[in-house]
């Protein structure tokens, strides 16, 4: 009553989310509701009156059962009436009753004689026929098996009555009866225990074609259940008969002289064999043998996974079930749910087992991906589904294992790259030794095949578990490992680049050269990174594709961005070397001695050093260097002693740009050579324009580099000695005209001039 009172409440409360509901929804809600409860109120009246109608024929059958059965009760009594008031119409019945009694007994006595005659005999014949088969249940002599039970059975039988017949005799008669029947209780504990012997071989005997063999266990088996039931049935009818009697002579329907007479014969004196549940417990007890005796090698070796290989003669032996033993019993057996059931719970109680080890991360993953291949195989190859499967394999605690196998992966990855990075980074710092060099003659680290080969390892092994979620969860711990990696270069990186050139004197050398292994090394792990982009995708849980996709991309992006913070090291080394001369350009020392071949002979010197460089690393260098140059080259003009004297500054600046064009046209094409020194170019036209074609070359300059700032052309022009302050303030007023006359394209891309910091 509680539940709905608050069911009723959560549900107004949904309805009548706010205070104007009750103006606006109460109304129309209050009859919607008193509609729905009208019919709900009919339709409970038509069922209960249903119900009540049949309640009602019910109890009249039952009522007309009653009365039938008592007139049969009475028309008994009254034909046993008639009976017993006949004998008195005939003459000495009592002795003619007596006489047959007599020679009743005297038959039977005498067919007891000669059946105790025959007993020996027959057991000799039942123990030469039983001898070959108890010695080996795939003997042909099995084909005496229902011949054996049938007369065996005889022989119980006459055992029995006989051993009922005489429960009331002396202790000495009964101590020889036992003696009789001795023989016979042997060979029938014997025989039974070679039935369950041979239920114990069921999938044995087929495999050994002893198929009949089955055929005539289970006919046994329904023979003694059969007899099972009859003599069940004549207990409870004498029990029923007997609580009949005593409750009819409780009310003296009854009379005590004729209780004798409403006797039944004794109950049947068979004792239950229960051959059915019997068989089931053997069937039970073998297959609990048969898995102790499969697996006990590999669990006293503790190899979990030869366990879990070990387990594939279940499908075939449940295939044998389907295809052999089923047809050979009833179907009210069921016997293939049972093989099924049973074999199912013992791999259910083995994988327990194997989880309360200590599993290490190879077993894990083997158990995660038998456990989708066992629901897999018993659905395609043997048509059971995973409903019909009970319980669940591991209670369905996949996840527990899932989290540990992580937990594993986490901590060997962790422990794996520690290492690994520990022992490069100190070769790094100390660099005691020179990088290796690969056949290519590149320079290069150990550390990206070494962490890839870790990483692909622990990808395979999840890939073979065949669980999609559990591969991606492996990837995303990869992820975190590559980013960790990638995290901890970029800062040593930037440390080492720091010493060096703040400190080089404190330094180890060979600091390039490690550079662009690190660098190499970033190039191959992005490619290592793109492989496994291209593989996992496809195979990885649907549901997950997109974030693994994405993953990898980012790591992929990350060793590019090292590879790129190599070469922006790299770059800084090189031009960290030529600085000074940079800061002599265009100044005295620049017109007294050419500074331009020292820099391009720094740069030979460092470009000879960058052939160990991947090609790809090495092109984009060259194209930095080159880029730097020209901005620093630019930059020169505006330092504060810089001057251009116009006698000779241009032939110097056209032999600069001859001797660096010459360098740089070795690495690079000559249309991309044309591009790029275009800029220095239209400086130079700039410089030597005469008064009146400044603002022609700036228009010029202008259209090709929009962002070319005004202070920069001013800065030029005003280092030009042959210009007047006069002259150049109005040169400077028209070309500040002619630049607001000039509106460049939204969209330009920005030029070299956006490098340099004004």
């Amino acid at each position: 009553m509680e539940d709905a009172r608050e069911n009723a409440l959560s549900k107004l409360a949904e309805l009548l989310k706010h205070p104007d509901d009750l103006n606006s929804k109460l109304g129309p809600l209050t009859r919607k509701l008193t509609k729905e409860k009208a019919s709900i109120d009919a339709q409970l009246n038509t069922g209960v009156q249903s119900q009540l109608d049949h309640v009602q024929e019910s109890l009249d059958t039952l009522s007309m059962s009653n009365r039938n059965i008592d007139r049969v009760k009475e028309n008994m009594r009254t034909i046993d009436k008639l009976c017993y008031d006949a004998q008195s119409m005939i003459k000495d019945f009592p002795r003619i009753n007596m006489i047959s009694q007599v020679h009743q007994n005297f038959v039977a006595t005498e067919a007891k004689v000669r059946a105790f005659q025959k007993l020996y005999q027959q057991l000799d014949e039942l123990e030469e026929a039983f001898a070959p088969m108890q010695n080996d249940v795939f003997s042909p002599a099995h084909e005496m098996l229902l011949h054996v039970h049938y007369h065996l059975f005889k022989l119980e039988e006459f055992r029995d009555k006989t051993m009922h017949q005489a429960r009331d005799s002396p202790h000495d008669v009964m101590i020889t009866l036992k003696t009789y029947f001795r023989r016979v209780d042997v060979l029938s504990d014997d025989f039974t225990q070679h039935l369950w012997q041979l239920a114990r071989n069921i999938i044995p005997l087929v495999e050994n074609n002893c198929g009949s063999t089955i055929v005539k266990l289970v006919k046994i088996i329904e023979c003694e259940e059969a007899a099972d039931a009859k003599a069940l049935a004549a207990r409870q009818a004498q029990s029923n008969h007997h609580q009949d009697l005593l409750l009819s002579q409780q009310k003296d329907t009854v009379s005590n002289s004729n209780l004798k007479k409403w006797r039944l014969a004794e109950g049947n004196p068979r004792t239950i064999k229960s051959y059915r549940v019997e068989f089931f417990e053997q069937l039970h007890e073998s297959l609990r043998e048969r898995f102790e005796q499969v697996f006990q090698p590999f669990k006293e070796k503790e190899d979990w996974q030869g366990v879990l290989d070990a387990t594939e003669f279940i499908y075939d032996e449940l295939e044998i079930v389907y295809d052999h033993v089923v047809p050979r019993f009833p179907k009210k057996y069921k016997i293939y749910p049972y093989f099924v059931l049973e074999y199912h719970r013992h791999t259910y109680d083995l994988l327990n087992q194997i989880v309360q080890q200590d599993l290490d991360a190879g077993t894990i993953l083997r158990l995660l991906r038998f456990l989708r291949d066992y629901y897999s195989v018993m659905s395609t190859r043997l048509g059971v589904t995973e409903e019909l499967l009970e319980p669940q394999l591991l209670d369905g605690q996949e996840q527990s294992l899932v989290d540990e196998y992580l937990k594993l992966v986490r901590r060997k990855l962790v422990e794996w790259t520690s290492n690994l990075m520990q022992s490069e980074s100190k070769a790094f710092v100390t660099r005691d030794e020179p990088p290796e060099i690969s056949q290519d003659g590149q320079y290069g680290l150990s550390g990206a095949v070494d962490l890839f080969q870790i990483i692909n390892q622990q990808i395979d092994v999840a890939a073979e578990a065949n669980q999609g979620k559990l591969l991606y969860l492996v990837v995303n711990e990869c992820h975190k490992v590559m980013k960790d990696s990638q995290s901890f270069w970029k800062k040593l990186l930037a440390t080492e680049l720091t010493k060096q050139l703040e400190q080089p004197e404190d330094v180890s050398v060979g600091f390039v050269e490690y550079v662009m292994a690190l660098a190499n090394d970033q190039i191959k792990c992005s490619d290592f990174a793109n492989d496994i982009l291209i593989r996992v995708p496809p195979i990885v849980d649907a549901n997950y594709k997109a974030q693994v996709e994405d993953k990898l991309s980012t790591a992929i992006d990350g060793y590019l961005q090292i590879a790129a913070s190599c070469r922006e090291a790299l770059l800084e080394v090189t031009f960290n070397d030529i600085k000074p001369v940079f800061a002599d350009l265009f100044t005295v020392r620049w017109y007294e001695q050419p500074l331009m071949p020292s820099v391009i002979e720094t740069f030979k010197d460092y470009c000879n050093d960058f052939v160990h460089l991947n090609q790809f690393i090495f092109d984009k260098l060259i194209h930095d260097i080159l880029d730097r140059f020209l901005t620093m080259y630019l930059e020169a003009m505006r330092h504060k002693q810089a001057k251009f004297n116009m006698d000779s500054c241009l032939d110097r600046i056209q032999a600069d740009v001859r001797l660096s064009f010459n360098f740089f046209a070795k690495y690079t094409s000559a249309e991309e050579m044309e591009e790029r020194f275009d800029v220095i170019e239209k400086v130079h036209n700039l410089l030597k324009s005469n008064r009146r074609m400044v603002f022609v070359d700036y228009y010029t300059l202008r259209q090709a580099y929009p962002d070319v700032p005004l202070a920069f052309v001013e800065t030029v022009l005003s280092k030009r000695d042959d210009l007047e302050k006069a002259e150049l303030k109005n040169i400077m007023e028209g070309i500040k005209a002619k630049a607001r006359e000039y509106n460049p394209k939204a969209d330009s891309a920005p030029t070299i001039f956006s490098k340099i910091k004004w």
